[in-house]
């Protein structure tokens, strides 16, 4: 990485200094900020456009050491003549004198860089030289310290401009790594680099190049991604403890309590006679302080203040800095509900008695933001004896937290410790769906169902669930929703058992096409989701259910709200089911706009986030998605997938290489399985994709928009109308389906050209054009309609695209199950139509030949 990174996001701090440096009324520059926020950056690039304009620029740094020496700071751009023995007027008389003559007519800038640091004779002097206006004077002195009277002066006199250099803002921090590294960063480290440097230019770097150090940090797929811990260079970790270790024991006391336990309040701290050192550390710029609602809290002013602190705490000293902050809530009653895991995290690291169940009870409340630290409580109150509730719930939160094995262990032991029905049938159904979904076992699943039906007496509803959770997952949806209602009919009230039923039909009714109920499913699930979060990933699975129904709908701005609403808020949460599920749920509305390209990076984001690359419920379907938005960019994916979503992927794939009919025999086959099973919504859509590979037949049970526009397509396509492929294209653009609406475009320029309507055929084509602006990389069938010649029938253009990419007429005859001599014949009578004599000139009209492929000029 270079020495120096670009310089991002001070344009206007460059236009204030170039102001100052032009006014000729001014002749200094006060350069003020935080450590690291970039003043001596700044200041360098001005020197240096300076002297590429012809000035005379020196630097000058001030140093603790030289602080008592006179001119210590000036000693490198002193004459070794210069008179020791001189009074001090006429020594300063003498150094100002040599600089300015050194400056040789030329514009003399002198840049002083930690200005407090300087002796009394060297600030007296730059004082002079900008007073006189014998140079142009640049001061950099950092934000809260005190500098000597004569640079003070240059300010308060209007000698100099003050400019105050702070943090970048989020968005200028994500355009300065994307510009360093030279790639765009995925957005879970962007989100936990901002908050751990919070804008400041030299943590960022530090951290960054940590990461690039360790190998933590590396590309793929044109994306930066960060793997594990982030670790700060030896550098940072100095720069930070120098700040820190210049502190009495009482306020280091402090320090370490708010790196522990931060946020904390004012009241208890003060209680704790800590006042005095409150004021001295917020006026060193070591803490800060910020009222929330009624209460005054007060943190470190950085995030990283803590990370070294902890670092370098002794774990007796960690033990006893718990003690404190356990005695000091208690002072408060620990009245937020906040508190209450606070509180029994500290007694235990504290070592200090603890009650299981408030221990197992805090675990509960963290689940829904922090994992480690749940699973963390939720194994204390296992080993507190906290009994098969403590047991049942790490295993819940080992299964939210991606460790299906450990969980699968932990839960076929506690299924021999189970004394009730109901017990047993918990465990027994939680292990089922870890099995099916966590390991990909559904066999083994099956058989623990099976297993636990015989030995509990009567209908126990948990095993039901898990049943219709496993026919859900194989695409049976109809299944899935017959044993889940009576259920729901049975468990009126909002527990946990009525939650996980309403998760499995929320996703079974998105695929049923039936939006309003899984909408209606999905509000009643969140609500119960919000007052009881122990049963990890229902609320994520709820949203996403909600996001594929509302784009099966045609309602795609609403999802895309509400999609990119829960990818912010698990970026914010660093849980890794939560990240894949908004992922999953941005790359579904991406595919559904057409932007084929967001659609790649988000799916494949979904199946490769960090700590969740086990099997989860909807992964079948992202790879799915994912082939298909491949295809759609003309690549040919490889797609192993069973059952309906298989065939529909692979009916893409052929798509992309040219086997239309191959692609519509597999989609066919595809949509009618869809149907079998009740997933109509799927089989809806799949119904389209063949009339996007040119066959005009559509057939839905389902009403609504996007419904309606698949059938007014489909109709206007056998018809060749090329107006109502216009209007087609219309109401494909008005739910947001671009993608859909330039190929629908496309065909109707295609259409007016065959009627002689040349200027209908422009101006359809430039709809076209318009809307795949935002379908980056989109090459579908329907879109090379745009440049292929009229006279072609499918069938022609079939076999032509595939010889055009170098296939042996006996490789076509094989993808298209017909005899050799077809593909001859279809190809001379191309040829006539087309006025050519070979394949040679073929590819030229219809397609390229692939990259390696060998066409001849024979038929």
């Amino acid at each position: 990485m270079a020495n120096d990174w670009p310089l991002v996001g001070r344009e206007q701090e460059l236009a204030f200094a170039r102001r100052a440096l032009a006014d000729a009324e001014v002749c200094g520059l006060l350069l003020t900020g935080r450590a690291g926020a970039g003043k001596t950056r700044l200041a360098k690039v001005l020197l240096t456009e300076l002297a590429a304009g012809g000035a005379r620029t020196h630097w000058v740094r001030a140093m603790s050491s030289a602080s008592t020496i006179p001119f210590g700071a000036f000693a490198h751009l002193l004459p070794g003549s210069a008179d020791g023995t001189a009074d001090r007027a006429h020594r300063l008389n003498q150094v100002a004198g040599h600089l300015t003559r050194g400056a040789e007519g030329r514009r003399l800038v002198l840049c002083v860089d930690d200005a407090h640091l300087l002796d009394d004779l060297s600030a007296t002097l730059v004082h002079q030289l900008a007073a006189t206006a014998s140079a142009f004077v640049i001061v950099i002195a950092p934000h809260g310290v005190s500098v000597p009277d004569p640079v003070f002066a240059m300010w308060k006199d209007r000698v100099a401009e003050r400019l105050d250099v702070g943090e970048l803002s989020r968005a200028q921090t994500i355009e300065l790594i994307t510009a360093a590294l030279g790639g765009r960063l995925e957005d879970g480290a962007e989100h936990r680099l901002w908050h751990l440097t919070l804008g400041n230019p030299l943590f960022l770097r530090e951290l960054v190049q940590g990461g690039l150090d360790s190998g933590s940090l590396s590309a793929a797929d044109g994306l930066w991604r960060w793997s594990g811990a982030l670790t700060a260079t030896p550098r940072l970790v100095e720069l930070i403890e120098t700040r820190t270790d210049r502190v009495d024991a009482d306020e280091r006391r402090l320090l370490e309590l708010l790196a522990f336990g931060e946020p904390l309040g004012s009241e208890p701290l003060v209680r704790l006679g800590a006042a005095s050192v409150l004021a001295s550390t917020e006026q060193a710029g070591l803490v800060v302080s910020a009222r929330t609602g009624r209460r005054l809290n007060v943190r470190l002013a950085h995030p990283l203040y803590a990370e070294v602190i902890r670092r370098r705490t002794s774990p007796l000293r960690q033990r006893d800095t718990y003690r404190i902050l356990a005695r000091t809530l208690d002072m408060t009653g620990a009245r937020r509900a906040e508190d209450k895991p606070r509180l029994v995290r500290w007694r235990l690291a504290a070592g200090l008695p603890t009650d299981p169940q408030l221990v197992r009870a805090a675990a509960e409340t963290l689940l829904r933001k922090d994992f480690p630290q749940a699973e963390q409580l939720a194994a204390e109150a296992v080993r507190l004896g906290g009994g098969f509730a403590a047991k049942y719930l790490l295993a819940q939160v080992r299964i939210a937290g991606g460790r299906h094995a450990d969980a699968d262990a932990l839960l076929a032991e506690l299924a021999g410790e189970t004394v009730s029905d109901a017990q047993h049938a918990r465990v027994a159904g939680t292990r089922a769906r870890n099995l099916a979904f966590g390991l990909n076992r559904f066999e083994e699943a099956e058989s623990v169902l099976d297993t636990a039906e015989t030995a509990v007496s009567g209908t126990a509803d948990e095993l039901v669930v898990a049943r219709a959770a496993l026919r859900a997952a194989e695409g049976s949806c109809r299944a899935a929703l017959d044993l889940l209602g009576p259920v729901l009919d049975r468990n009126r009230r909002g527990d946990v058992l009525r939650l996980g039923a309403l998760v499995v039909a929320a996703g079974a009714l998105a695929e049923a096409g039936r939006t309003e109920a899984c909408l209606g499913v999905v509000e009643e699930g969140l609500a119960i989701a919000v007052s009881d979060a122990s049963v990890p990933g229902s609320r994520i699975r709820l949203e996403h259910a909600r996001v594929v129904a509302l784009c099966r709908a045609g309602r795609l701005e609403e999802a895309e709200d509400l999609a990119g609403d829960d990818y912010r808020d698990a970026v914010g949460d660093r849980w890794g089911p939560a990240l894949a599920s908004a992922a999953a749920s941005l790359g579904t509305v991406a595919l559904a706009y057409g932007n084929v390209r967001a659609a790649i990076r988000r799916l494949r984001e979904a199946l490769t986030v960090e700590g969740h690359d086990q099997p989860h419920e909807f992964r079948p379907a992202v790879l799915g998605a994912l082939a298909r938005a491949c295809a759609m960019t003309g690549q040919v994916p490889e797609a192993d997938l069973p059952g309906p979503l298989g065939r529909w992927a692979a009916a893409w794939a052929c798509a992309a290489g040219g086997e239309l009919t191959r692609a519509v025999s597999l989609a066919s086959e595809a949509a009618s399985a869809a149907e079998s099973t009740g997933r109509a919504a799927i089989a809806a859509e799949i119904r389209h994709d063949l009339v996007r590979f040119g066959v005009p037949e559509f057939s839905s049970d389902l009403a609504g928009p996007l419904v309606s526009s698949y059938a007014a397509h489909a109709r206007a396509l056998s018809a060749g109308d090329a107006a109502a492929l216009d209007a087609a294209a219309t109401a494909f653009a008005d739910v947001g389906a671009r993608l859909l609406a330039a190929e629908a475009a496309a065909e109707a320029s295609r259409a007016h050209r065959a009627a002689g309507k040349l200027g209908s055929a422009v101006g359809s084509a430039q709809r076209a054009q318009t809307w795949l602006a935002s379908c980056e990389d989109a090459a579908t069938p329907a879109l090379a309609l745009l440049d292929t010649p009229l006279d072609l029938t499918v069938r022609e253009l079939e076999i032509a695209r595939l010889v055009a990419t170098g296939l042996t007429s006996r490789a076509v005859a094989d993808r298209l199950v017909v005899s050799v001599r077809t593909v001859d014949n279809v190809l001379h009578g191309v040829y006539a139509k087309l006025g050519i004599s070979g394949r040679r000139e073929l590819a030229s009209v219809v397609g390229r030949p692939e990259p390696g492929s060998s066409a001849d000029d024979g038929p």
